[in-house]
């Protein structure tokens, strides 16, 4: 009976906030529309009378639902297990976020069209409406009545990852237009009908508003000081994030500078992706430092995840850069088609080879010797096997690629291209993808030679155990090492020294291992532990 209750109180709880996240959006969705007749002038109040009677409908109807519905539930609160519910942590972090999100973009929208000298009364209304959503959210977070139990860092740590990332697009937009204008004072790279002065200020409302949710989630809601185990996983991923934003963004640099030098195309075709790469290589940059500098101030686990995540995002360039060399110098085989150079598809994959080789090897570290501690860390081992399906996965495909281009050539059904030349992408990729698992399958049987072998359990079903008072330690030692219920004897007279301590837990575990025998009697003895084989155990002792 305590089952079924408990099942349908979750599914009671299912069905209340999903109705309520529905009502809550309807109501801010009529609302908005309401606001936007509003502020938008009497002439737009008699153009769409369907979307007015739509907004009409929505706000008259969802807001008394959505009221109600709260007011129905909030009375409930006043037991601490609707404080302690999953659903209604998900629930305020999911709402809290989606109102985050619509109103900070349609306010960064309403700002960014004003400086373009264009009026949005849609998107300024969408901003009021939902960050008063937001803001009543907010508030059921911090009101001891109603602040959940459970995921109390999550909303925190969505807010700050999504106002760091509005933050970087920002800045990026508006150093690459800054870095673009400067460009085509040297070198005409594009035609645009928009000012640059324009594309910058629109960029940076957008950096302004980012860094503003950011500072907000970071420091005044708990984001910065967050522990829990989604804050950790949220810090790694922004790691790899901007690590493979920056990797790629240089890679771009440096193909353009030797491209410079070495390539005889327009240019302005060459400098076109320059200022947007150089831009993202120094926002990206920055977010890299900055919270690599938080991960090392978090528990070692967290700097394991963000070095292997590192390492892979620069491992895949660096393999992507060899498969496009190895491309490169088979199409100096192939017979070449009109004026088709394989310099500039060199120079891409050397590109990528430079940049990305280096930093692999500084992540990975792949001179130091693994310790046995290395070998059994398990990110490590999901790291190797995510690169062990990786590149099955590449191998697989590569390989039927190259089949399937083989065997149309041998039935004739392409004309112009040479083997080489059909095959050549496809074989420099599956090149690649061999020295990466060649290199990596030589590590994992190497961290298996390492491996500590792990404890075998004991056959021992029940272990008595004749120990002094408060020896918890001996007891929990035992039953997570051998796996056996433990039963703890205590003597009436513990100097008669028959009564085993916290401090034997070792020589104990040492002695069962060389016993096999349903149930043991343990105790000490005049030469150490004495061990003694009985057929059960008594099925009055209390086991722990």
């Amino acid at each position: 009976m305590a089952a079924t209750g408990r099942a349908q109180t979750v599914v009671r709880r299912l069905l209340v906030y999903g109705i309520l996240f529905a009502m809550v959006a309807v109501a801010a969705t009529g609302l908005a529309g309401l606001v936007e007749r509003a502020v938008a002038g009497a002439a737009v109040l008699t153009t769409d009378d369907s979307g007015l009677a739509l907004s009409l409908a929505f706000a008259v109807i969802g807001v008394p639902l959505a009221g109600l519905l709260w007011w129905w539930q909030r009375r409930r609160f006043a037991d601490a297990a609707e404080r302690e519910s999953l659903v209604w942590a998900i629930y305020l972090a999911a709402m809290t976020t989606v109102s985050l999100v619509v109103s900070v973009t349609a306010l960064a929208t309403t700002a960014s069209e004003g400086m373009a000298g264009r009026w949005d009364p849609g998107a300024f209304a969408t901003a009021i409406v939902w960050s008063g959503v937001w803001v009543w959210h907010r508030s059921m977070r911090r009101n001891r009545l109603t602040a959940p139990t459970r995921l109390a860092e999550l909303p925190a740590t969505l807010g700050w990852v999504f106002g760091l990332a509005v933050l970087a697009v920002g800045a990026i937009g508006a150093l690459a237009s800054l870095l673009g204008a400067a460009l085509a004072t040297v070198e005409p790279v594009l035609v645009s009908t928009r000012p640059w002065q324009v594309a910058v200020l629109q960029a940076l409302v957008w950096a302004v508003v980012g860094a503003g949710v950011w500072s907000q989630h970071w420091y005044r809601e708990g984001g910065r000081a967050a522990s829990g185990g989604f804050a950790q996983v949220a810090l790694v991923v922004v790691v790899g994030a901007s690590a493979a934003s920056t990797l790629f963004a240089v890679g771009t640099v440096l193909y353009v500078g030797m491209r410079l030098l070495f390539d005889a195309d327009p240019v302005a075709d060459v400098l076109a992706p320059l200022d947007l790469a150089i831009a993202v290589a120094l926002i990206g940059g920055i977010v890299w430092v900055f919270h690599s500098a938080v991960v090392a101030m978090r528990p070692d686990i967290v700097g394991r995840g963000a070095r292997l995540v590192v390492s892979g995002v620069a491992l895949i360039g660096a393999a992507s850069g060899f498969g496009v060399v190895v491309n490169a110098l088979l199409a100096t085989l192939a017979p070449r088609i009109l004026d088709d150079d394989p310099r500039t598809l060199l120079l891409g994959g050397l590109s990528a080879l430079v940049v990305g080789l280096p930093v692999w090897w500084i992540a990975w570290r792949p001179t130091r010797a693994a310790s046995a501690d290395d070998a059994a860390d398990r990110a490590r081992r999901v790291y190797l096997v995510t690169i062990f399906g990786a590149s099955a996965v590449v191998a697989i495909v590569t390989v039927l690629l190259i089949g399937f281009r083989l065997f149309e050539l041998a039935l004739g059904e392409v004309t112009g291209a040479g083997v080489i030349d059909r095959i050549r992408a496809p074989l420099g990729l599956l090149s690649a993808t061999a020295v990466v698992f060649g290199y990596h399958f030589a590590v994992w049987r190497h961290d298996r030679s390492l491996a500590r072998p792990e404890p075998s359990r004991s056959t021992t079903a029940h272990v008595i155990v004749v120990a002094a008072a408060g020896a918890d330690t001996l007891r929990r030692g035992i039953r997570s090492a051998t796996g056996a219920a433990v039963s703890v004897l205590s003597v009436a007279d513990e100097a008669d020294g028959a009564a085993l301590r916290d401090d034997d837990l070792e020589a104990v575990l040492a002695s069962l291992a060389r016993v096999d025998a349903p149930g043991v009697l343990v105790l000490r003895g005049d030469g150490g532990i004495r061990i003694v084989p009985v057929t059960r155990a008594p099925g009055d002792l209390e086991s722990g």
